[in-house]
């Protein structure tokens, strides 16, 4: 969605801007802000999508489309949870890397444990 791109690079370069965060757990809470907002912005255009590609045999006035309430919850919630979704992605990625590292040096143990993981699957749903 272009719209997203271009509100996520302007509210990102407004936010560091103005917020300046200096450490990484600010950086991924503003990186978080900034995909809300990203998405709060776009949605608009998202919703008239929506209503153009409705299929013919079925479209709806724009004034039965559209549902000022639905909207404004649907939206929030969805930019919610991307916004957090996306700020806790960032604070678990070193966490991520370090262990697949590990898992990548110690390639028989990381088969063993995987090994295990799946019969262990196995038999809890039998």
């Amino acid at each position: 969605d272009i719209v997203y791109g271009w509100a996520r690079g302007v509210v990102g370069a407004v936010l560091a801007d103005q917020m300046a965060p200096d450490t990484f757990t600010a950086k991924s809470i503003v990186f978080g802000i900034t995909i809300w907002a990203a998405c709060i912005i776009s949605s608009p255009c998202n919703e008239w999508r929506g209503y153009t590609l409705q299929p013919p045999d079925k479209k709806l006035p724009f004034g039965e489309y559209f549902k000022p309430v639905n909207y404004a919850r649907s939206t929030g919630i969805g930019a919610t949870i991307m916004g957090v979704a996306l700020c806790i992605g960032m604070l678990v990625t070193p966490y991520a890397e370090s262990a697949c590292a590990v898992m990548k040096d110690n390639a028989l143990y990381s088969g063993i444990g995987l090994a295990i993981i799946v019969v262990a699957a196995y038999v809890v749903t039998k």
